[in-house]
């Protein structure tokens, strides 16, 4: 197979950097060492980079491999650094979520994907990365885990239980206050299979 020619090398690339903004996600690319050389649009609009930002462009801008951490969350930093470092170290894939600080100052939940891109001979070329937005999601979550912690705590103040009949007639859930109302280990599963049948 013909080798590219140094034109064709470019018009590759500004396809895939075309391609790349216009994908309904954040991505990137990263030397071996794990530099960023290139974000797409969207990631770099939502940093506040310059239109005229090498980044933008997949321009090398001779940063240390660790230079993107301060745009994470202090709570997520280092968590991240070692997912990073790990990827660096082993070649492999991986994933973890944190949060990054926008342009507009606030801080998003992402799930950040990296893949090594190999030659033939399986020396490893670049990194490509997918950041999913995972805040609403994030949010719910904790919102949901929230309300669940003061069902919890009002049932236990209040001294009383619920629990769930299924269709069957089987208890289906029983609350953590119910179970101690009866004298039932919580940490132990519930009694499901009681039917409720006459």
């Amino acid at each position: 197979m013909a080798s590219l020619g140094s034109e064709s090398k470019q018009v590759l690339a500004a396809q895939l950097r075309a391609t790349l903004d216009v994908i309904p996600a954040y991505t990137w690319y990263a030397d071996p060492s794990g530099v960023l050389t290139f974000v797409n649009e969207r990631t770099a609009d939502y940093l506040g980079l310059p239109k005229d930002h090498p980044l933008r462009f997949g321009m090398d801008i001779a940063a240390a491999w660790d230079s993107h951490a301060q745009l994470v969350h202090p709570d997520d930093r280092e968590e991240m650094l070692g997912n990073w470092s790990t990827r660096l170290r082993t070649g492999t894939a991986g994933e973890g979520s944190f949060r990054v600080l926008g342009a507009q100052g606030e801080y998003r939940w992402f799930l950040s994907r990296a893949e090594p891109m190999r030659a033939s001979d399986g020396s490893l070329l670049f990194w490509i990365g997918v950041n999913l937005d995972i805040d609403d999601t994030k949010r719910a979550e904790e919102a949901l885990q929230r309300n669940e912690h003061y069902l919890v705590e009002g049932q236990r103040l209040a001294h009383m239980g619920s629990w769930v009949f299924n269709p069957a007639g089987f208890f289906s859930h029983w609350s953590v206050e119910l179970l101690r109302i009866y004298g039932l280990d919580p940490g132990r599963e519930a009694p499901g299979l009681m039917n409720t049948s006459p």
